[in-house]
């Protein structure tokens, strides 16, 4: 078992994970920013760049209507007889994902959204020429023009049907390459098709956040939770998976705002993916990174000037599929947990709090024994290797086998809180301590939530283990 937390500027993951005899929970970072990182022009644009900007404008409004409809022929009328089969190739996956009348099984059905429109992107930063092979063949076949430039896509999730999830919008950017005939513009392919006029010593870029339509197969349902419409996104070889969500996933809910309150969206985006290379991009992590995770939570931004979170979604991994119902309702509190938390969390919230929390929740009501819960735990235990501290967030590290013994111990601590004091306190700490400052702030708000400082409840929790594990 591993975790894995990587920072980026556009989004932030946390990551949970299925081992053997039970499930474990994710490590979580935040980029907490209240704005997206758009560069903005800095000088108003010539005549030329207008008219560049107008005509490219118009052919983008063209390109979101008809992606947004799954008009496939629409789609091809809007590209270049030049454009890469990479180019060709996504855009009608993207298409696929909104189409009526595709068999998706019992999935679902195409996915709607409630907006989805590309426009282009203000920049001021070195301008990119198109590869010069490609632009020579256009030039053959008549072009009398050829740009690229930052793009931006705009959207709200919707579900199987619209307002559906009814979130805020995301932008999501990326580079694309148009090429002019005349009057008109046409679609010549993405990033990979122009030269980086930037220096290659600035090293390899994060990757870029992705809708749920760059992978194909897309299908929508809508589950009903206590907050409205919850959809439920998935790709093939996850039916099994989908049912299951379903049927579990309200209850899942109602058990998250039973501990934490209904003070949140009691609501969230779902998507099951079905290989790796969907969990990955999904979530922007390596797949070496991932390969035991069951599930992620990842967001785009925090606004807090609306103090809303900006396209929260919990993506199940290929792992997830084959779990047992119990078992994925596990999971699936554990990440809803997060996702109620995520406004009050702060990002150097430590992850014995942050995740030992959301086990509990998880994990409660799912076992009779201690040694259910906590099978690593309890063996070290019962040997005399009583934990002598909490985890640090390093114990949590993909690449250390003492995961998932952390994983066990922020779950026992949190269960002996609420065992010894009561879920109100337990859920008063998390409160206090994740709105606290520094570690100093975070102790005192320890203490103030328990009455005891962390020093005195690290030698009750010992003692409450040994009885434990008996």
């Amino acid at each position: 078992m591993a975790a894995v937390a990587p920072r980026t500027a556009a989004a932030a993951v946390a990551v949970a994970l299925a081992v053997v005899g039970t499930v474990a929970g994710c490590s979580d970072s935040s980029d907490q920013s209240s704005t997206s990182s758009t560069s903005v022009a800095s000088t108003p644009l010539n005549p030329f760049e207008q008219q560049r900007t107008d005509g490219v404008g118009a052919l983008l409004d063209e390109l979101s209507s008809v992606l947004r409809t799954g008009d496939r022929g629409g789609v091809d009328a809007l590209i270049d007889d030049a454009a890469p089969q990479s180019t060709i190739d996504r855009l009608h996956t993207v298409a696929a994902a909104f189409a009526p009348g595709k068999n998706r099984g019992r999935r679902g059905g195409p996915l709607a959204t409630t907006s989805f429109s590309y426009r282009v992107a203000p920049s001021d930063g070195p301008e990119w020429q198109v590869d010069p092979a490609l632009a020579a063949e256009v030039d053959e076949a008549g072009s009398s023009d050829t740009w690229v430039t930052p793009v931006e896509l705009t959207y709200a999730l919707g579900g199987s049907s619209t307002p559906g999830l009814a979130e805020p919008e995301v932008t999501l950017t990326e580079t694309m390459v148009f090429a002019r005939y005349g009057d008109d513009w046409k679609v010549l392919g993405d990033a990979s098709a122009a030269v980086d006029p930037r220096p290659t010593t600035t090293g390899p870029q994060p990757p870029a956040e992705v809708g749920p339509w760059e992978f194909t197969g897309l299908a929508a349902a809508d589950v009903h939770t206590a907050g409205g419409t919850s959809p439920v996104l998935s790709y093939p070889n996850t039916e099994k998976a989908v049912a299951r969500i379903e049927s579990i996933l309200p209850k899942a809910v109602t058990a998250v705002s039973k501990f934490w309150g209904d003070d949140w969206t009691q609501k969230a985006a779902i998507i099951a993916t079905g290989d790796q290379n969907e969990f990955s991009g999904l979530t922007r992590t390596a797949a070496s990174d991932t390969a035991v995770a069951a599930a992620a939570t990842v967001f785009s931004r925090i606004d807090r000037r609306t103090d809303q979170v900006i396209g929260q979604r919990i993506v199940l991994s290929p792992n997830a599929v084959d779990l047992p119902e119990p078992a994925l309702a596990v999971v699936l509190r554990h990440e809803l947990m997060h996702v109620a938390t995520r406004l009050t969390t702060s990002e150097i919230s430590p992850m014995w709090l942050t995740e030992g929390v959301p086990e509990y929740v998880g994990r409660s009501g799912t076992y009779r024994e201690f040694v259910d819960a906590a099978p690593d735990l309890a063996v070290e235990v019962a040997a005399g290797r009583v934990p002598k501290k909490l985890p640090v967030d390093s114990d949590f590290a993909v690449d250390t086998d003492a995961a998932r013994v952390a994983y066990q111990s922020v779950w026992s601590f949190a269960a002996f809180i609420a065992d010894k004091y009561g879920e109100p306190k337990l859920k008063d700490m998390y409160r206090k301590m994740t709105a606290a400052g520094d570690t100093p702030a975070m102790d005192a708000a320890m203490k103030t939530a328990v009455g005891h400082d962390k020093n005195a409840l690290v030698k009750q929790w010992q003692t409450w283990l040994r009885v434990q594990a008996r």
